[in-house]
């Protein structure tokens, strides 16, 4: 037996048969689904942006605060004693353009006498608060970007469960309608 060199074609396109299961909700799950999946990829996109923002503006600050200000190099004078929480206080003492300064400022607590400390000082030699380091503007950073990514996704999942509620409660009512009219039939109640 032969075969045909060329399968055979149908003489006009077939067309395409509108599947009765197919309910209009079944769209609206669907196109909720994709809006939901886009909406979580644009918060995430966002998120990093603002991310990426917040740490060019800590490195901004850190670098505002570090421009009138110079790193020297201390030597403990007293033992630290306790100023608050997590706070200790130590004079200390330092040359610096020829001159020699003794202050209090604040230092490590494990600091004993004779210790050398690096602290950084004002045009005037008086000791500032360290600015801030790289690694707590990425943390402020990501801290504040999780905290709205989460925000985001209780939103959008809150918002997602809601419209998937409305188009089952929709989904729901079509079927009551549906077999209040299939019913009599069936059951032979007519």
């Amino acid at each position: 037996m032969a075969t045909p060199s060329v399968a055979p074609q149908p003489k006009a396109p077939v067309p395409r048969r509108r599947n009765p299961l197919h309910r209009r909700t079944d769209s609206l799950r669907f196109w909720v689904r994709v809006v939901f999946a886009l909406a979580l990829a644009l918060a995430a996109a966002l998120t990093v942006l603002l991310g990426l923002h917040l740490y060019a503006d800590g490195r901004a600050e850190a670098a505002k605060q570090a421009a009138g200000l110079h790193q020297v190099d201390a030597v403990a004078a007293t033992q630290p004693v306790s100023a608050g929480v997590d706070t200790w206080i130590s004079t200390l003492t330092w040359t610096d353009a020829g001159h020699s300064y003794r202050e209090q400022a604040p230092v490590p607590p494990a600091t004993a006498p004779g210790d050398h400390v690096s602290i950084w000082v004002n045009a005037q030699e008086a000791p500032q608060p360290d600015p801030i380091p790289a690694v707590q503007s990425a943390g402020s950073a990501a801290t504040y970007s999780l905290a709205v990514f989460s925000g985001a996704v209780l939103l959008l999942s809150g918002g997602y469960a809601y419209s998937r509620h409305r188009i089952d409660a929709c989904a729901w009512k079509s079927w009551e309608n549906e077999w209040a009219k299939v019913e009599p039939e069936w059951t032979h109640r007519a």
